[in-house]
């Protein structure tokens, strides 16, 4: 029971602190943490059930395969084959019935007010569950086993060197899904499955080099560098489709300056220092009046462009829809009432007062 509280207190600080690295990427449409709550005990819990149940099953069918039981060296086989192999055919699956979820029950569009980025860190945040669970099951058995020593030992390696391994893994599952929230085309249907696969390759990959390297000496520089490259793909993800999302805001909102924002507002909102942790904050602050007004009403901004920004690609070769999305028309109140009281996004301006309509669509 010791060895349990004490692996307890040692991951789960380290797990949030980078559930906080991740989410303070999302500057354009931050999971509430409410969801990011979910998507963590989905991956501590949910995903591990059927991933453990599963994998015994599979790597019992394996010892036998390989006479596990008669030979060391096929018990190696058989132990290293089932965690290239077997490992990420059960748990990547297991950890993405939790996006499926989130995608197929979200209200209506309103997962299309979030870009792809989204996607990523709520598949991140469901790897870092399953992180979680996972790491303090391996470093109470190493503690039974050889002490303090093999609790220092694994927490290292496992949590500290490798303790963005699955959430690499399912942010490639997230990012197909939130592919699949943004893109019109038919090829939609198909990101989500090659999200999937991308993080089944990615985890067999990771599992593959680990199992066969020796933990010593060249062994370790290899594993160090294998998992400092996993950690530099999935932070490289991220940014990546910050700007992307950066993108889809600049040109989402290009139609409403003037109307809804004035210029030195979208300047503001489309700034790449919105990338840089604290930036906003900050600048924020540093605007007269509440934080907490301006900050939903640039998260306001972001959603209108999000669902601009769709509507001008499903729209390409027609005129304006008659009628609002109805997560737009909310969005424009929200924006026009904020004006009204004066809230502001840059310095030294009027806002711009709205006397109601539509806000033009940019084209």
């Amino acid at each position: 029971m010791l060895w349990v509280l004490l692996a307890i207190l040692f991951v789960v600080p380290l797990v949030l602190f980078y559930l906080l690295a991740i989410r303070s990427v999302d500057r354009y449409a931050p999971a509430p943490w409410w969801l990011l709550f979910l998507c963590l005990m989905w991956g501590a819990v949910g995903a591990v059930v059927p991933s453990v149940a599963a994998g015994m099953f599979g790597q019992e069918a394996l010892d036998r395969a390989f006479d596990a039981d008669l030979s060391e060296r096929g018990a190696e086989l058989s132990e290293n084959i089932g965690a290239t192999f077997m490992a990420p055919l059960v748990e990547e699956p297991a950890k993405a019935l939790g996006l499926l979820v989130i995608y197929a029950f979200a209200r209506r569009r309103v997962h299309e007010t979030h870009g792809a980025l989204s996607g990523v860190v709520l598949g991140g945040t469901i790897g870092l569950g399953f992180t979680l669970t996972e790491d303090i099951l391996y470093i109470v058995g190493a503690a039974e086993e050889a002490g303090g020593a093999g609790f220092i030992g694994v927490f290292f390696i496992r949590t500290i060197m490798l303790g963005m391994g699955h959430a690499t893994f399912t942010a490639f599952t997230g990012l197909g899904f939130g592919l699949f929230a943004t893109m019109t085309s038919g090829w939609r249907w198909v990101m989500p499955w090659l999200g999937l696969g991308a993080a089944m390759i990615a985890h067999a990959g990771r599992n593959l080099f680990s199992s066969f390297l020796t933990l010593d000496g060249f062994g370790v520089v290899m594993v160090l560098l294998l998992h400092a490259l996993v950690m530099l793909m999935f932070f490289g993800l991220l940014i990546g489709m910050a700007y992307r999302d950066r993108k889809r805001v600049q040109t989402g909102l290009g139609g409403v300056v003037g109307v809804l924002i004035t210029k030195a507002e979208y300047e503001f909102i489309i700034s790449p220092w919105m990338l840089v942790p604290g930036w906003n904050f900050i600048q924020l602050m540093g605007l007269p009046g509440s934080y907490q007004e301006a900050r939903e009403k640039q998260l306001h901004c972001f959603q209108l462009a999000f669902i601009r920004n769709r509507a001008r690609n499903e729209f390409a070769n027609d005129d304006a829809p008659p009628v609002l999305d109805p997560v737009e028309t909310e969005a424009i109140a929200a924006i026009q009432t904020a004006n009204a009281r004066g809230v502001l996004l840059a310095r030294n301006i009027e806002p711009i007062r709205a006397g109601g309509g539509r806000a033009p669509r940019s084209g």
